[in-house]
């Protein structure tokens, strides 16, 4: 990682609120009865969702990963930054990677790191991140790397609905 990622790192991902959302209860949970996490890889110490989780000061650039990781990444201008670590996890030492990511369709890094890399589900309408009182201004997703069980993804992609269906109530 370069200078200036690591700059980015220190000056965003950890004093914005707006691109540091913690991952609703509802949808974390429900993904980690299927994965049981081990490490929570792009954290700080007030949203960490793990027992292992990387921050600023442990970082998840300069750390092995677990076996099987979380991720709600910072969402400003350098995520491609954490999902490019997530493929290269995935590739070079696979080690798998579940992320939680604001549907961008659009961008270098949903092309890059995502794109015919990883499977991926678009959630139905708004997430209501737990600590902001509005729904999220954008919609969301979520990336699978080095989760191949196709039934199993099914199954857990129903509950999640669900889990969203019974949210929006």
């Amino acid at each position: 990682m370069d200078k200036r990622d690591k700059q980015f790192y220190t000056d965003l991902a950890f004093k914005s609120e707006l691109h540091n959302w913690r991952t609703p209860d509802w949808l974390f949970n429900t993904l980690n009865r299927y994965f049981n996490f081990q490490a929570d890889v792009c954290a700080n110490d007030s949203n960490y969702l793990c027992d292992k989780y990387f921050t600023l000061e442990n970082s998840c650039f300069d750390n092995p990963w677990s076996n099987m990781n979380y991720m709600n990444p910072p969402y400003g201008r350098k995520i491609g930054t954490f999902l490019k670590e997530a493929l290269h996890q995935w590739k070079e030492h696979n080690r798998m990677t579940v992320a939680l990511l604001p549907s961008r369709t659009d961008t270098k890094w949903f092309h890059n790191y995502i794109n015919g890399k990883a499977h991926i589900f678009f959630l139905r309408g708004r997430l209501r991140f737990n600590d902001q009182p509005n729904p999220a201004p954008f919609p969301s997703m979520i990336v699978f790397w080095g989760v191949d069980d196709h039934r199993s993804l099914q199954l857990l992609w129903q509950t999640v609905q669900k889990g969203r269906d019974e949210q929006s109530k």
